[in-house]
């Protein structure tokens, strides 16, 4: 007999943000009923019992690398320890390049859409700016030592907002549509649409030297970068 605890995270959240430190998945291989499931969401902070749905939703109220556990207990074996790592970021280092204010002027009543265990969309504003420096590396935006361009070397945060905000709009979209002739499958064909024609306008000034200013000859003008379209 074994159980295996599996505790499912966000790899980063935001210092205030709620997040759902999940252990749903957790399992014992001989099929056993766990009599106790508890979770522990930071180190030293003591375990809440959530045996009625596995998991405890939280949120954390200063940055850092926090451990999280779950001690699972069954009626013929436990209680078994497991833990996993959880990276909480302050909003300026997170330094987000768009916010749920933002997305809100276009769309009044998109929270509504927020996934169980979250309250913000945070999440998907940080996979926009991920997806955002995957494409200035695959374009061959580097800096000066050729490694790729990271926020630390973002002068204006503000010169990524519009691609920013665009670009998650269409995300929230494309993960609601199930069908091709949906309205959130036609949301997110137009905000992808605006989405590039943002990105196609973008002059963004960017630190390539890391010598603590952005100068005029380390400009990106994203109009030059010749687009395909899908």
């Amino acid at each position: 007999m074994a159980i295996f605890g599996k505790l499912q995270l966000e790899k980063t959240v935001q210092v205030d943000d709620k997040t759902r430190l999940d252990a749903t998945k957790s399992f014992d291989s001989d099929g056993n009923t766990f009599t106790l499931v508890e979770i522990e969401p930071i180190s030293g902070n003591g375990f809440v019992d959530v045996t009625n749905n596995k998991y405890l939703d939280w949120s954390y109220s200063t940055d850092g690398t926090v451990t999280v556990s779950v001690r699972i207990t069954t009626g013929s074996g436990g209680p078994d320890t497991f833990t996993k790592d959880i990276e909480v970021i302050s909003e300026a280092d997170d330094k987000l390049f768009s916010n749920d204010q933002d997305i809100m002027v276009y769309e009044p009543n998109i929270l509504k859409w927020i996934k169980e265990g979250r309250n913000s969309f945070l999440d998907v504003h940080r996979e926009a700016q991920i997806e955002i420096f995957k494409f200035l590396d695959n374009n061959g935006y580097h800096k000066i030592d050729g490694a790729p361009i990271t926020k630390a070397n973002i002068s204006d945060i503000a010169e990524f907002a519009d691609w920013s905000k665009f670009m998650v709009l269409k995300i929230i979209f494309e993960g609601l549509s199930n069908a091709t002739d949906d309205i959130f499958h036609e949301k997110a064909l137009r905000y992808k649409d605006r989405e590039y024609t943002s990105r196609d306008r973008a002059i963004i000034r960017v630190d390539l030297d890391e010598d603590g200013n952005a100068d005029v000859q380390e400009n990106i003008d994203l109009r030059s970068i010749t687009m395909n379209r899908e």
